[in-house]
């Protein structure tokens, strides 16, 4: 921990599926080490989880909404395993119900930390415990994955970067439009993503952590 607090807010999306990369500790503590000095916010993606729940869908046509909810609730389980992989960084985590859901108990908590949260580590926030029904601007289906939920919550802190930690490489920069035509990105995230400055994509497995830039 850091006497001064940084005044800008970084949000950060990790990919679910990084879950799986045996480096990975070591890669984002060594990519977060390279950046600009602010408060990191970082959410975990499902993964595989999320993956297992679009077959069951795929074969059974289930309730859209249903699952969308479903797969928020799965993202409990990847917030705890990052909360293992990185037992000494904070966490935001209050058990609310999804109707109270919303970002401005996190922004409280963020402004009254007692000190700053250290560059070289993240605040781990639950996804359940500041998205809910009230976000009512996302759809609640599958055109919603933490990309926009990380838009959201970028947008709901008035953040200065967004980033989204990718296994798969994104070599160039584009429009995020079309990055949610080639499924780099979700469906909703075009509509949601900050307008004030790009959304910055990283393939965290490659070992320079090359990045492309999402346009507004």
């Amino acid at each position: 921990m850091t006497a001064h607090r940084p005044h800008s807010i970084r949000v950060i999306k990790l990919g679910g599926s990084l879950l799986l990369f045996p480096q990975l500790p070591s890669a984002l503590n060594a990519w977060l080490s390279r950046q600009r000095p602010a408060i990191n916010v970082l959410i975990v993606g499902g993964g595989e989880c999320v993956e297992a729940m679009r077959e069951l869908d795929a074969l059974w046509q289930l309730d859209p909404q249903a699952m969308h909810w479903r797969c928020v609730e799965l993202l409990d389980a990847t917030w705890q395993i990052a909360k293992e992989l990185w037992p000494n960084w904070p966490t935001f985590g209050p058990d609310i119900c999804r109707e109270q859901a919303d970002c401005q108990q996190l922004l409280n908590f963020i402004k009254n930390l007692s000190c700053a949260v250290d560059s070289s580590c993240a605040l781990l926030v639950r996804v359940r415990s500041v998205y809910g029904n009230s976000c009512q601007q996302l759809p609640f289906d599958w055109r919603t994955t933490t990309d926009s939920i990380a838009a959201y919550l970028a947008n709901s802190l008035d953040a200065q970067e967004l980033v989204l930690l990718k296994s798969t490489p994104h070599a160039f920069d584009s429009t995020a439009e079309h990055a949610a035509q080639m499924g780099w990105v979700d469906q909703a995230f075009p509509n949601y993503a900050p307008k004030n400055y790009p959304t910055r994509v990283v393939h965290l497995t490659s070992r320079d952590f090359p990045e492309s830039k999402l346009l507004p």
